[in-house]
């Protein structure tokens, strides 16, 4: 189960579909436009009650993992800590994906007391230089506060003798800051990270100057064999071969296999309501009205299921979704792999994109 806990953000990334300083924080397309339009929604915090509710009744759907991992900053709700040890009391997962500019030593030992598995830190750039052109309300300095902070949890940790919560970088590499690969693994050395992800910026109209060029691609392709050696000398992961595969399904602009996101990862957005996948507005229902499990096993939301079954074949959208280029494709594509014959021979995983 993905959790926008907190719809609101305190970050101004120039990448993101929802908050990007390129349209004023408004939603790059109709779908974020229209959940935006209001002020209430922009700024919705999840109501606790709500949530303790909902994440109870997940036991009777078979949820193990719940990912506070939404189109805002969850640690911008004052009861996150209550929130992951509450869903860790009933014997779940959990982990948080966050931009780390509100993590401080108390913040980081709650979620370590509470058992939060998983702490995955949107950071986007390998040195400060960078970090405030990607976040463009931030100054460079925040690169360092948040890496100190890191540190910080990393000592904790060691002294601790935790083997979590474990720790990811994330970096959405665009033209901006694609020549920091190496630095971005060093720095995962550095705070005792135990992987670094890469992905391919996916630009919208307003954002299209960011997109990766030819020569960004060679750029990457001098700079990715040095990160990944340096990952397998201090086991620290990474997901290049992931990177690649996913830019090249986006540029063959096709869905080619069936999507089980709806079976496999539904979305809560902050104001209670449960939709297909995180990047669809379709709405099924809302929390606040019915209990999660009748969402759940509602007709409706099998009406979807069966679309998504179908979707390489015609190759349309889920209503109000944002599917094309979507890069829960690769992890369709092998689930897919997995299902025939049952579902038929799947289209081979696409080749990466080579120059």
């Amino acid at each position: 189960m993905q959790v926008s806990f907190v719809d609101a953000c305190n970050y101004r990334c120039v990448m993101c579909w929802e908050h990007s300083s390129e349209f004023e924080g408004r939603g790059a397309d109709d779908l974020s436009r229209d959940y935006h339009a209001l002020k209430e929604n922009k700024a919705t915090v999840m109501d606790y009650s709500i949530y303790e509710s909902f994440v109870r009744s997940l036991r009777n759907t078979g949820c193990r993992e719940i990912s506070f991992a939404g189109i805002g900053e969850p640690l911008m709700h004052k009861r996150i800590v209550d929130a992951v040890a509450l869903a860790k009391s009933l014997g779940m997962k959990v982990w948080i994906t966050t931009n780390g500019s509100l993590l401080t030593p108390d913040l980081m030992t709650g979620l370590a007391e509470a058992g939060l598995d998983d702490l995955s830190i949107s950071i986007n750039a390998g040195a400060r230089d960078e970090y405030g052109l990607v976040h463009t309300n931030q100054e460079g300095s925040r690169f360092d506060a948040i890496v100190g902070q890191l540190e910080w949890l990393k000592d904790y940790k060691k002294s601790h003798g935790l083997a979590t919560p474990k720790l990811t970088l994330s970096n959405v590499l665009s033209n901006i800051n694609c020549h920091r690969t190496l630095e971005m693994m060093q720095t995962a050395v550095r705070v005792g990270a135990a992987n670094v992800t890469y992905r391919p910026v996916d630009v919208c109209a307003q954002t299209s100057r960011f997109a990766l060029e030819p020569a960004d691609m060679v750029t990457l392709a001098r700079d990715f064999p040095k990160a990944a050696e340096l990952g397998r000398s201090t086991s620290v992961g990474e997901n290049i071969d992931f990177f690649y595969q996913l830019l090249a399904m986006r540029a063959a602009g096709t869905i080619p296999s069936p999507c089980f996101a709806g079976w496999l990862y539904p979305f809560v957005l902050a104001n209670g309501d449960v939709t297909y996948c995180c990047i669809s507005r379709e709405v099924l229902g809302n929390l606040g009205e019915r209990s999660f499990e009748s969402i759940w096993f509602d007709p409706s939301r099998r009406r979807l299921n069966q679309l998504a079954v179908s979707i390489h074949k015609t190759q349309t959208p889920l209503p109000k979704s944002r599917c094309l280029g979507c890069e829960q494709t690769l992890a369709n594509q092998r689930i897919y792999s997995r299902l025939w014959p049952r579902w038929g021979r799947p289209r081979p995983v696409l080749e990466a994109i080579t120059l």
